[in-house]
């Protein structure tokens, strides 16, 4: 993959769209890589961020401990989604967010443990009435390309 450091503007500019969406304040070095028509943007090394959309990855939201919205799955839902399944409702136990369409939410166990970020595409509302359907699509999980890439650098990736 091709790296590199953004300018300082460009990442004053990065800095001020992530504390916008997200309202946290990151600092260091900031790269961006592109491979595969994808967007990576690194902070320090870590692999934090991907997609024009900003989206964080499972590593950053772990080591910053970034709050975002977020859905609790059951067990039985947990072994499909961290193999790339996308969320259906009926392994959903527990909504913490007002998730609407186009929303991006972290899927996490009924331990806290986030081993999912989804892009959600049934409201909650309509999730609680109707009971069944896909909920969201599967962007980032434990173990898929992207957590490898966070890892690459020595870091453990221990559940």
């Amino acid at each position: 993959m091709q790296r590199h450091f953004l300018s300082e503007k460009d990442s004053k500019k990065l800095i001020s769209e992530i504390k916008n969406k997200y309202g946290i304040e990151i600092e260091g070095k900031i790269e961006i890589g592109k491979e595969k028509k994808q967007v990576y943007y690194f902070v320090d090394g870590l692999l934090s961020f991907f997609s024009e959309e900003l989206i964080p990855t499972l590593c950053f939201i772990r080591k910053y401990n970034l709050q975002l919205p977020s859905v609790t799955v059951d067990e039985g839902a947990v072994k499909h989604i961290v193999n790339g399944a996308d969320l259906f409702v009926p392994g959903i136990v527990e909504y913490n967010c007002n998730c609407k369409e186009g929303d991006i939410v972290l899927v996490k166990t009924k331990t806290n443990i986030p081993i999912a970020i989804i892009k959600v595409i049934m409201d909650k509302e309509k999730a609680l009435s109707e009971k069944k359907g896909k909920f969201g699509i599967n962007l980032h999980y434990l173990n898929d390309e992207i957590w490898e890439m966070c890892n690459e650098r020595g870091s453990s990736s221990n559940v």
